[in-house]
This record gives structure tokens, C-alpha cells and sequence, in this order.
């Protein structure tokens, strides 16, 4: 099982100046939309475009950021048919396969959210790392002496 690429199509962000401040609720989703042979074939293999939505939602009603694409997925030619006859008969996707697609997805999403929403004034959807300075013992002892 091979993802070859992962395309996006469609990048949109939006914030509204009027919402109010306060504590900002984000919710990350990510869904595939369609499932589509790709042109591709080489030795017994064959390939499937994944085309998924990943969305970032701000509540209360901050801002919105949307990432579409697809991922491009290589295997053999007997596993491209079963997971394109299951898609096609009742929209499911076999859990390894589904796994690799969504985390692929979830990745692009989230580098390019995370690069918008600087554009545009929203607040990462991802926490990014913070350092934190670390009092040495004899400091705390001294500030402790200190305040007493």
C-alpha cells in the first residue's frame, strides 16, 4: 500500500471581524468525499484518487478554513478493485487503507490550516510548542524565604 501524492484543489479561510472574543472552541474534521480510479497502471498495479475535505471550525462562529484534495494511492490490482467495489457498493473503505488515506489527509490539512490561519488572524488549530523557563531549586527556596 503506497500513497504516491496528495493534491489539494481548494484552500479557502474565513474570519469574521465582528465575533466576539473569549474562549474559542476549534474542531478539526476530515471525510472522504469520493473514491475514483486514477489513471495509472504498472506491473499489476493500479491506482485510486481519494478526494476528502478536511475542515476547521472556530465556534462561536470565528472563522472557518477548508482544505480539499485528493490522495493518490498505488497497490496491486486485485486490492484496487475490493476497495473500489466496497466504496462503490456501500461507501466503505477497508480500516488499513482508510487509516493511511485519513492520517495523509489529517496531515495536509492540518500544515495548511495551520499556514492560513496565520493569514488571516485565527488562532492555530493545532497547539503549538511552547517553552517554559524552569526555576533552579535554590531559586524557589529563595523566592519562598522571601515572601514569608
Amino acid at each position: 500500500m503506497t500513497i504516491v501524492k496528495i493534491n489539494l484543489h481548494r484552500v479557502l479561510a474565513e474570519r469574521d471581524l465582528n465575533a466576539k472574543g473569549g474562549q474559542i472552541n476549534i474542531n478539526n474534521n476530515v471525510a472522504i468525499k469520493n473514491v475514483e480510479d486514477m489513471a495509472f497502471s504498472a506491473d499489476g498495479k493500479k491506482g485510486l484518487k481519494f478526494n476528502f475535505a478536511f475542515n476547521c471550525n472556530y465556534q462561536p462562529d470565528l472563522g472557518k478554513i477548508e482544505v480539499e484534495g485528493q490522495v493518490l494511492f498505488v497497490e496491486k490490482e486485485a486490492k484496487i478493485n475490493e476497495i473500489k467495489e466496497g466504496w462503490d457498493k456501500d461507501k466503505r473503505i477497508p480500516q488499513e487503507v482508510m487509516e493511511q488515506i485519513i492520517n495523509a489527509a489529517l496531515h495536509k490539512g492540518n500544515i495548511q490550516a495551520i499556514k492560513i490561519s496565520e493569514e488571516v488572524d485565527l488562532p492555530s488549530p493545532l497547539p503549538l510548542p511552547k517553552v517554559k523557563s524552569m526555576e533552579k531549586p535554590a531559586e524557589k527556596d529563595k523566592t519562598k524565604k522571601e515572601a514569608a
